[in-house]
């Protein structure tokens, strides 16, 4: 008796025992679902780049698909499809494809229409036979039957945001809910439901809606469905922020609020990536907002909340299990590939706290040994100190260990916004009326004189400052004549002026700056010897916009090369490779002497609303400003990273310091293999890119471009082979590319008039107008142009004396019989390990060291394999 009473308490705690955290095999975690296979619960998964996965409960991998094309996988959903009474797998692509797995892993069927087109959402209706509906950008729903053949095709206004379906309408029949947006943050386009059959709207609510006057302010980072007032309808929660203020609400299908929560602004966190989940075992609603997770009550009443602003583990997704009552946090937003478990049948279950694991724990070391590394590092005797000195524009305070490092010197400089509240009747004579436009975003309340006083108090205190000076939305944060006397009683401590998004050239306002200001500027600044002007710009300025002729006269002139210092404000960018490759066409080819990296926490952005922010870990940003410097940038304008945890930014300036990371001049990069030269270049695809709020800009058209679909749209979607992107830069896909691979080199852009210095460096070059190449003088259709962009760039790359395949590299000349190799991963939100191959050409060095672990390389005939570490970078000599 005794026997049988153990086995069946057992059996019991066998039975009640919850699920553990684990790592999967795979990367990034982008999504996670629950599903019904063989009578157990399973995770379906995806990952950043469109690998799907299943699991069971307890971490078992059941199968792992690798994606062949990459491109982001928006959105998974589990139905069983075939019949089987197994949960299948369907899955919305930005590729444009809609893909049905079976239980099992097998591709059962995918669904592609005649054209390219980015699909983001889809949801499944099973009101007696299965009917999918998908969407993306093109103004159309898909209906697909159970074997992905297409059923119809509805007009819709707007780019999908959002379909779900549900029991909105009625209780015993399942509808369609639809959201569009055409503003690439907020405010909805559509919103309302749909029948399934008739694809007709039953009704929805305008954007000017008093009720909902908060919701169109949002940035709505996640949506689900749910019943939370039990009135057997779904209801829908939406989950986001007002100025990254946390803010969750939740409508019932009269668009009623049911349920809204608004956070206090000190628990705001800059894109801290809003998620939620409705737990029904406890009719609560769960909120993540950065490092915070609020508990409310069904109508959003805070009930408890854990962590702190600015915390750790950000998940990239939540599921509840009803069948355990667990609720699953899948990921971390930073690249993290493991499943944490909460209990949500304790009351408490929101002070669990976890243990991080798997790629960022992994990430997390491999940062720590750089970092220890680079702190005992003594710079061999080949390697000389550079002349100049690394400019940082940062309030980071730099770690006593960093600041002992003395090979290379620092100097860091403080950014202040001040607004002058100075008369402005004198610039509306010259140029209109416009130029009373100011910032809503500060408050005009600095008058000149008190402008003036702080750059004297900064100038005494021997405190390095610049001032951001003018934006898009006003030149005029600072008028010329108060910046000349700034420079005048600022000798020594005056670093210069930052401009941000100034590139609408029809603007008479940025004309008045070009033509007026900039002139008087450039002669103050060259009295003071040591201030620039930075200009941030974001999309693609720095590859194509530049090249317009206002701009053109400004940057690519020499007038002013040696004052003028581009930087990227990728806010909203998913061409950052351009940006890149167009900053170090600038720079090599002679018309800038300085660019700079620009870091912020912000970056992690593509289309805003489906690109999580609130990154722990340094290793994205680390990563992007070394292949910067790597590439010739010598400054930095670098915002707090308010997220990242660790050694943060000092394991950039310990690079910088140590001499680890040399100051690169032009002259001396070594992995330039060919260039793309601009002429002429196509005003209206730089305006469809550089107009990225606006979503309705579909066209067909716009795969059919030498810098193709690069508009807002598009984020997410693959990259045509015969893009430049894809052909020179080893860019697959549009979302995050700070970080090429470059298999045949760096590939600069420049203008047209570079020909001549190209030809002279024996350099292979192509010539485009970014939409079109141009052969013989004459246009060519983008997938005409790629043999010619293959061809160059194959030519380019047989000429270097190294080429890395398998990560981002760059090869640096640091005397006559020595060269730097940098490695690093390149997955910039996917972090992993990267098996590299180092080929030696034209030249056969003697050997090969890392110069961080003294590890010596054995070269193998002309090459060399190796290992970067995952989120992480290598430091390899070569001695001929």
């Amino acid at each position: 008796m005794i026997k049988y009473f153990s086995f069946i308490l057992i059996a019991l705690v066998s039975f009640t025992t919850k699920a553990q955290n684990f790592s999967t095999v795979g990367n990034g975690i982008r999504n996670s679902i629950t599903a019904n296979v063989k009578g157990k619960t399973i995770l379906y998964l995806s990952e950043l780049d469109g690998s799907v996965s299943a699991y069971t409960m307890d971490g078992e991998k059941l199968w792992r698909n690798e994606s062949i094309t990459k491109a982001v996988m928006f959105e998974i959903n589990a139905v069983d499809i075939n019949g089987d009474k197994d949960d299948d797998l369907i899955a919305a692509s930005a590729d444009g494809n809609i893909y049905c797995w079976d239980s099992s892993g097998k591709l059962l069927w995918k669904f592609n229409p005649d054209h390219k087109v980015r699909f983001s959402e889809i949801a499944i209706v099973n009101n007696g036979k299965i009917q999918i509906f998908a969407g993306g950008n093109d103004y159309k729903l898909y209906e697909l039957n159970a074997e992905g053949q297409l059923v119809s095709e509805t007009a819709i206004k707007g780019v999908v945001r959002k379909i779900e379906a549900g029991n909105f309408i009625d209780t015993d029949k399942e509808s369609l809910f639809l959201m569009t947006y055409n503003h690439d943050k907020f405010r909805w386009e559509f919103m309302g439901f749909l029948d399934a059959d008739s694809k007709q709207a039953i009704k929805d609510v305008s954007i000017n809606d008093k009720r909902l006057k908060e919701l169109r302010k949002a940035m709505v980072t996640d949506i689900t469905i749910s019943d939370i007032n039990n009135d057997k309808k779904d209801d829908i929660l939406f989950f986001a922020d007002i100025s990254f203020t946390p803010f969750m609400t939740a409508l019932d299908s009269d668009f009623n609020v049911l349920a809204k929560f608004k956070a206090t602004k000190k628990e705001a966190q800059r894109y801290g990536h809003s998620q939620g989940s409705y737990l029904p075992n406890r009719n609560e609603i769960m909120l993540q907002h950065g490092g915070i997770l609020f508990v409310l009550n069904s109508e959003g009443k805070l009930i408890n909340k854990s962590g702190e602003k600015y915390g750790d583990m950000i998940h990239s997704d939540f599921v509840f299990d009803s069948k355990s009552n667990e609720l699953i946090a899948a990921g971390e937003v930073d690249g993290g590939n493991a499943i944490y478990f909460y209990d949500v049948s304790k009351n408490n279950w929101w002070q669990t706290t976890h243990k991080k694991q798997g790629r960022m724990v992994e990430v997390e070391q491999n940062l720590n040994t750089l970092y220890e590394q680079t702190l005992k590092y003594t710079p061999p005797t080949y390697q000389k100190k550079s002349d100049n000195d690394w400019v940082m524009i940062t309030s980071k305070v730099i770690d006593s260990k960093v600041e002992k490092l003395n090979e290379q010197n620092i100097n860091f400089v403080i950014q202040k916004s001040p607004k002058e509240s100075t008369d402005r009747s004198h610039l509306v004579k010259i140029i209109g009326k416009s130029a009373l436009k100011k910032d809503r975003r500060g408050k005009y309340q600095d008058s000149r004189e008190s402008i003036i006083q702080m750059a004297k108090d900064y100038e005494a205190q021997s405190q390095p400052f610049t001032f951001w000076a003018g934006h898009g939305n006003d030149p005029f944060y600072i008028q010329i004549e108060t910046l000349e006397q700034i420079l005048e009683v600022a000798p020594n401590t005056c670093y210069g002026f930052v401009y941000a998004e100034m590139d609408n050239i029809e603007d008479p306002r940025v004309q008045h700056f070009v033509k007026a200001y900039l002139p008087r500027l450039a002669k103050a600044i060259r009295k003071n010897n040591k201030a620039k002007l930075y200009f941030r710009y974001k999309n693609m300025f720095w590859a194509a916009t530049s090249h317009l002729p206002l701009w053109k006269e400004m940057f690519f002139s020499g007038k002013y090369s040696d004052i003028l210092v581009p930087a990227s404000e990728d806010t909203s960018n998913r061409i950052q490779d351009l940006n890149l490759a167009g900053r170090v066409g600038m720079q090599s080819g002679g018309y800038v002497d300085d660019f700079a990296m620009r870091l912020i926490d912000d970056n992690p952005t593509s289309w805003r609303p489906l690109s999580p922010g609130g990154q722990n870990s340094i290793s994205p940003y680390l990563r992007q400003g070394v292949i910067m410097a790597a590439y010739g940038a010598r400054y930095g304008i670098i915002i707090d990273n308010n997220f990242t945890k660790g050694h943060g930014l000092n394991a950039l300036f310990a690079l910088m310091k140590s001499g680890v990371l040399p100051i690169v001049k032009p002259k001396d990069i070594q992995s330039i293999g060919s260039w793309h030269l601009i002429e002429d270049v196509d005003e209206h695809l730089i305006h469809s890119v550089d107009n990225h709020h606006d979503l309705k800009q579909y066209n067909k058209d716009d795969d059919n471009a030498v810098f193709s679909v690069g508009q807002m749209h598009w984020a997410g979607t693959d990259v045509p082979e015969y893009d430049y992107s894809s052909t020179a830069l080893g860019v697959k896909y549009r979302w995050l590319n700070y970080l090429p691979e470059m298999p045949h080199g760096m590939v600069p852009i420049a203008p047209i008039e570079s020909k001549s210095m190209v030809e002279k460096q024996d350099k292979p070059y192509f010539v485009s107008n970014a939409k079109s190449g141009i052969k013989n003088g004459e246009k060519t259709q983008a997938n005409q142009f790629a043999q010619t962009i293959k061809n160059a760039v194959n030519q380019g790359e047989k000429k270097l004396p190294i080429v890395v395949k398998g990560a981002s590299w760059s090869v640096i000349k640091l005397d006559d019989n020595h060269s730097r190799i940098i490695l690093l991963d390149q997955g910039y939100l996917d972090p992993q390990k990267r098996e590299a191959t180092i080929l030696f050409q034209n030249k056969q060095p003697k050997w090969a060291k890392d110069i961080l672990s003294n590890e010596e390389l054995k070269i193998m005939g002309k090459s060399i394999k190796l290992l970067v570490p995952a989120g992480s970078l290598r430091f390899i000599d070569v001695a001929y």
